[in-house]
């Protein structure tokens, strides 16, 4: 075998891998859809989030509970710096340090730890409720509040896209093989 043969032999899977590995640091977080997710009064709970599973992430939460005793429907962006979301739950609502009166809270527990896909269940009492409370008071001391008492988060499907990276890649590839077997027939 020819010299430049076997260096041909060599570049190939090392080209593949040097342009393969950066498409598989691009992964996004997982979007999680509330499905059926009911309070105790008849109340709802609708919308969505994205949870990174490789760094215990939230982000783009968009979620909205309906009407609840006076207080209209409320519309959840943001995490509540009270507790430190998990992949077992989180707190929605205001952060502290600021008067709570009127504030509302979405606090969520789940069954399992949200992975990388499929469907867990919101946590149902016992042992702790997952609730949407109204404080009646500054400190958040009094409140009134409902439990969920069913739905659940799924994991949206994504149709994976090959990346520029590995398309490109694949490209390169080819050609190198392609001109190593010329070498090999014609030489």
């Amino acid at each position: 075998m020819s010299r430049i043969t076997f260096r041909s032999l060599i570049a190939v899977p090392v080209l593949l891998i040097l342009v393969c590995v950066p498409s598989i640091a691009l992964a996004d977080g997982i979007t999680w859809n509330l499905s059926g997710v009911t309070f105790d009064d008849g109340g709802t709970a609708s919308g969505s989030f994205v949870y990174d599973a490789a760094t215990n992430t939230y982000s783009a939460i968009d979620v909205t509970t309906s009407a609840f005793g006076l207080r209209p429907p409320v519309t959840y962006t943001s995490f509540s710096d009270v507790a430190l979301p998990s992949n077992t739950g989180f707190l929605f609502g205001p952060n502290s340090g600021g008067d709570f009166t009127g504030a509302s809270f979405l606090m969520w527990l789940f069954d399992a730890p949200l992975t990388d896909g499929g469907t867990v269940q919101v946590s149902l009492p016992p042992p702790i409720d997952s609730i949407e409370a109204l404080c009646t008071n500054s400190d958040c001391t009094t409140f009134s509040s409902r439990s969920v008492s069913g739905g659940e988060v799924i994991a949206a499907v994504a149709t994976p896209e090959p990346s520029t990276f590995l398309l490109v890649g694949m490209g390169l590839v080819a050609l190198l093989a392609g001109a190593t077997i010329r070498k090999v027939l014609y030489a």
